[in-house]
């Protein structure tokens, strides 16, 4: 045998998403954080995202190998049940050291582990099984919780998803990384300022609660201009059109939004209000904690991370249109809570996350000892 036979290898990460940056219909925070992963994890690691598209290929964007299944066909809904189908036959044929399964709407997992040798971690950025049982009338969370079983290893974004998941696999080790962004400075200057009310995410009616956030800004005759920024599918998009025009009030929709034109937005908002029915995480809010800014959003249990902020009880479009008009009107209030939102945000920084992910990562990969090369 050749000394090239004992020299470690390079060691295979496959982490599977549906989600990506080319998707046409799906470009949220959860992309955002796939990418931030497969990034931190591709320098030491050989790393492949498996995901959807037009058609089969495998191209590089971003730096980051994408391995596209062509299932784009099937639509955003329809593709992501077509998505869970495939995947377990798709992963017979791969055999990575480790795979990261970034669980996929409308039941989480795909029951990987049961497919596969490779050890899988299941990424929990969505857990939305209670949810969309209760919106479409069909017990999607008990395949969810079926399906959580079946994982030795999962990564969640907040403490009552990691008791979710205790709850249903109790031998399951869950890990906790919290999303991460790049911080900014402070800057005393826009602290406790703004000129509008800002919106920031994907246009998803009823998830984001948009119905929600329309009918508060109407109640709370505000003078500062409602901006919404992010953008979904078609009828999503429709359906805030409709919303917006059925109204007398300074609601606008401006579409998806980055870069310096997302740090304007945020820089230049008095709040941003984030009312959704449902969140893992809630990556906009990070961000405008970051840039000072206090988040006003219904009191949901996985939102309890948060500090400058102003929970009010859940889905009360009342009680959110009378922060609303707390906010708006009270500047050293939102000094005080920009303040210390911008402190908390500190904690977040992405390249301490992308550590802990690749800690992770390292710590089992080592359950299965080092690769060897198959040199000659």
């Amino acid at each position: 045998m050749s000394a090239a036979a004992d020299v470690p290898a390079v060691r295979r990460v496959v982490i599977s998403s549906f989600d990506n940056p080319t998707h046409p219909h799906y470009q949220g925070g959860g992309v955002a954080v796939i990418e931030a992963m497969a990034g931190r994890l591709g320098e030491d690691f050989d790393v492949t995202v498996l995901t959807v598209g037009r058609r089969s290929e495998s191209v590089l964007h971003n730096g980051i190998r994408y391995r596209r299944m062509p299932l784009e066909w099937a639509g955003p809904r329809v593709g992501q049940l077509v998505y869970h189908a495939v995947l377990p036959f798709a992963a017979r044929r791969i055999r990575p050291d480790l795979w990261i399964e970034n669980f996929t709407p409308p039941f989480s997992t795909s029951f990987l582990p049961l497919f596969v040798r490779t050890p899988v971690l299941g990424f929990a950025q969505a857990l939305q099984g209670k949810e969309l049982s209760r919106r479409y009338r069909f017990p999607f969370f008990l395949i969810e919780r079926l399906g959580l079983r079946c994982y030795r290893d999962v990564l969640v974004l907040n403490a009552a998803d990691q008791a979710l998941v205790n709850a249903a696999n109790p031998a399951a080790a869950v890990h906790l990384i919290p999303n991460g962004i790049q911080t900014v400075d402070l800057d005393e200057k826009l602290l406790g300022g703004g000129e509008h009310v800002l919106f920031l995410g994907r246009i998803d009616v009823w998830k984001k609660g948009i119905d929600y956030l329309i009918e508060a800004y109407e109640q709370s005759r505000l003078d500062l201009p409602l901006l919404i920024a992010g953008a979904g599918l078609p009828r999503e998009e429709r359906r805030l059109a409709e919303l917006i025009a059925g109204t007398s009030t300074d609601a606008r929709w401006i579409g998806h939004v980055t870069g310096e034109r997302k740090r304007e937005l945020l820089e230049r908002s008095a709040f941003v209000v984030m009312p959704s029915r449902y969140e893992t995480f809630g990556l906009s809010a990070l961000e405008a904690m970051a840039h000072a800014k206090p988040v006003l959003h219904f009191d949901l249990p996985t939102l309890h991370w948060m500090a400058g902020d102003v929970a009010v009880p859940a889905y009360d479009t009342a009680a959110l249109a009378g922060q609303m008009r707390t906010l708006a009107g009270d500047e050293p209030l939102r000094r005080r809570l920009g303040r210390q939102a911008h402190t908390a945000a500190q904690k977040y920084g992405h390249d301490e996350t992308a550590e802990r992910y690749l800690a992770l990562a390292r710590k089992l990969l080592s359950r299965s000892g080092p690769r060897r090369s198959s040199g000659s």
